[in-house]
């Protein structure tokens, strides 16, 4: 039996009620609320009886059943196919959990001539200003023994220190684990003017605004983490959020398990520059790979 071909039998053992009708409709809501607690009693139980609640596999399959009848009830309501809903939260979760091989993920430059380098490695630096402020200087060392200093020094832009003047390694992550960052192609002067459409449309001002938002955002969440030093995760709102600010660019097709990997990964060589206090950090579109070199 398919879903639909269940909702639809389903539909012909729904009551009607005394209440009116706008009443009527909001007692699915309550009844799924009701019968949610039911399937938690039943575990209840379990847990207080072990064994000798026998059955309860079949009374796990009856509370479920009763959540599903109410599911179906409210879809029902309010015109959704349940097929649909299972279509739809199927892609949802494939998003944010399914495990890829980012190899396998497409390059979003590899038909330009203006392509990220397949490996690269930047020299981050720290020196004091004259005033006494902490200020970083990144070098794209290039493999011909030319060195190019990347954008201006950065320095943290705050009252308080808050090492936000090494973020550019977080561009640097997006370029390796997801082969975008319109911050960097500016900065490295990559910028895909060989088409004019993506030129104008991925590389330019508004990806760029984009691009520093999500990693603001992303630092304020983890400054709230311990700094992400002991996360394996990231909080599924937090990616939903990224995930809005890149609509309508190529980017949005980065799964949230892509952005995920590229965030913790990108925080694990933040973390070495810190302790360090600078050093080379390779990176790696083609490997997907984003790797603290040491001083």
């Amino acid at each position: 039996m398919t879903l639909n071909e269940y909702q639809t039998s389903a539909a012909t053992t729904i009551q009607s009620y005394n209440s009116q009708n706008e009443i009527g409709s909001h007692l699915g809501f309550l009844g799924l609320a009701g019968e949610s607690g039911t399937v938690l009693t039943t575990l209840k139980k379990y847990i207080r009886d072990g064994d000798g609640f026998g059955n309860f596999h079949e009374k796990l399959k009856e509370e479920l059943g009763d959540v599903l009848w109410y599911v179906a009830l409210i879809a029902t309501q309010n015109n959704i196919k349940l097929g649909d809903i299972a279509v739809s939260n199927l892609a949802k979760t494939k998003d944010r959990f399914l495990e890829q091989n980012l190899i396998d993920i497409p390059r979003f430059d590899i038909n330009y001539p203006e392509k990220f380098p397949d490996s690269f490695t930047i020299n981050f630096t720290q020196q004091q200003t004259p005033n006494g402020l902490s200020q970083v200087k990144m070098v794209w060392e290039k493999g011909d023994g030319q060195q190019v200093t990347i954008g201006d020094p950065l320095t943290d832009n705050a009252k308080e220190p808050n090492n936000y003047r090494f973020h550019d390694v977080f561009h640097l992550g997006h370029v390796a684990y997801l082969g975008w960052s319109p911050v960097m192609r500016d900065l490295m002067d990559l910028k895909r003017k060989s088409n004019h459409t993506t030129w104008d449309t991925e590389d330019k001002g508004r990806p760029q605004v984009a691009e520093e938002a999500i990693t603001l955002i992303v630092y304020n969440y983890a400054k709230g983490n311990k700094m992400l030093q002991a996360s394996d995760r990231i909080d599924t709102e937090l990616l939903n959020s990224i995930k809005q600010l890149v609509v309508d660019l190529e980017v949005s097709s980065v799964s949230s398990f892509q952005w995920e990997k590229a965030i913790l990964g990108s925080y694990k060589v933040f973390h070495k520059l810190l302790e360090n206090k600078g050093g080379k950090v390779m990176v790696s579109p083609k490997d997907r790979r984003l790797d603290y070199l040491g001083i």
